[in-house]
């Protein structure tokens, strides 16, 4: 098996919040390397600070201290127009909250970072209706958010995601706000595109959730408490791994 391509490094990654005179260590001292390609999860207890990395390393958040490259370059030196730029044009992210703007409509919200990235308006009408006709929201296209049931509103969200074709997709929590059906959908919706090569990083709280991944990446107090390799899906079977999950988390929970 070929050694996939590092497309997000982070060095000595460090995130702390301030709030008074205390100080918050969200993110401390992380190194970390995000593969082209892969499905990476990142598991962790709550306030254990995997949404701050996930925020770091897509470029939504500033760093305190360390370094983040994409690819070659280093996006936490990256000036405010040209930070807009790249997360506009190199990366997707999928809220837990869905965000969708409420008075657009679905197809509104779906082409609307299209424009934001300055696309062309057919090859961003071309792109919205594949992604509808993907995610299976092509009836929903008309209608507002509120129109629509929670599954509809998080695929439409993550055809907005995908809308700009990024080079990585983050979902964070992205099943947290939908029932057990919508979320299973969302998360075959998730893995299809991943098997299509799209490069996925997920946070999530869910071991069924993360038997999705190819790596997990288990966060413990800010820092990289562990990280489980299994090879892609179909390497064994989801009984088996959900059962590695399971003892590999339970082991760090009580480290």
């Amino acid at each position: 098996m070929l050694e996939r391509q590092v497309i997000i490094a982070a060095r000595n990654l460090c995130k702390t919040y301030s709030a008074g005179n205390e100080q918050y260590h969200a993110v401390r001292n992380v190194d970390l390397d995000i593969h082209e390609g892969e499905f990476t999860v990142i598991m962790g207890n709550s306030g254990s600070g995997k949404s701050s990395l996930l925020y770091l390393l897509s470029g939504l958040d500033n760093v305190t201290a360390g370094e983040v490259y994409f690819r070659d370059r280093r996006i936490d030196q990256f000036g405010e127009r040209e930070l807009s730029d790249f997360r506009a044009k190199n990366i997707g992210y999928i809220y837990q909250s869905i965000n969708l703007v409420p008075d657009l409509t679905i197809w509104d919200n779906v082409t609307l970072p299209g424009y934001i990235a300055g696309q062309k308006k057919e090859a961003i009408a071309t792109r919205a209706r594949e992604l509808a006709h993907t995610m299976g929201i092509e009836g929903q296209l008309g209608r507002l958010p509120s129109q629509t049931s929670g599954g509809q509103q998080q695929r439409a969200a993550i055809a907005r995601a995908l809308i700009n074709s990024p080079d990585v997709l983050f979902a964070d929590e992205p099943t947290g706000s939908l029932n057990y059906d919508q979320g299973v959908a969302v998360l075959d919706l998730l893995s299809g595109m991943n098997k299509d090569g799209q490069t996925v990083v997920m946070v999530t709280h869910d071991i069924k959730a993360a038997c999705r991944a190819d790596r997990l990446i288990y966060i413990r107090d800010g820092k990289i408490g562990g990280i489980l390799e299994f090879g892609k899906q179909g390497d064994m079977n989801t009984n088996d791994r959900e059962a590695l999950i399971f003892s590999f988390v339970s082991q760090k929970v009580r480290v």
